[in-house]
């Protein structure tokens, strides 16, 4: 009788053990959604999505430097029941702007382009594009004057005679 009151009450034991540890089961879907909150508020993160497999968090997408990836990381690293963080976070910096060196170019353009009445150009993200006709032995001086703008490329479709 001694024998099945213990077992009885190691079984009671047993019972209430699993039941409580089977109430902390966690949905990844919660914490997901979660993590997704938590980067929710950062406007450098709006490229980021967060995937969570078994209290995982995988982190993909693309951000424009190292510190937005970073801090993608450490604020899902912080919400509940995350164990884990995966970054694959891509870091591509944004474009140039070279709107102000467009403007340099072109306002300097007319005076560099005067003495060359058959040779045009045209100015796209620092590059000079050149197209008409010119003297062989005006190529190089042409190509001096439009050196000294501080192009980032000079792009010659010129056809020299």
């Amino acid at each position: 009788m001694k024998a099945f009151r213990f077992m009885t009450a190691v079984t009671l034991v047993l019972a209430l053990g699993l039941s409580a540890t089977s109430c902390k089961k966690v949905n990844d879907a919660d914490v997901q959604k979660a993590a997704q909150e938590a980067i929710a508020t950062n406007p450098a993160l709006d490229g980021v999505v967060v995937t969570v497999t078994e209290q995982v968090a995988t982190l993909t997408g693309i951000v424009e430097n190292d510190t937005a990836k970073t801090n993608a990381e450490s604020a899902v690293a912080a919400v509940e029941n995350v164990k884990s963080v995966v970054n694959q976070i891509e870091v591509v910096p944004p474009a140039p702007d070279y709107t102000a060196l467009d403007a340099t170019i072109n306002a300097a353009m007319a005076d560099a382009l005067k003495d060359y009445k058959a040779v045009s150009a045209a100015v796209q993200d620092g590059v000079i594009t050149l197209t008409g006709d010119i003297k062989e032995k005006e190529l190089p001086a042409l190509m001096e004057k439009l050196n000294a703008l501080n192009p980032v490329k000079i792009v010659n479709n010129l056809t020299v005679k």
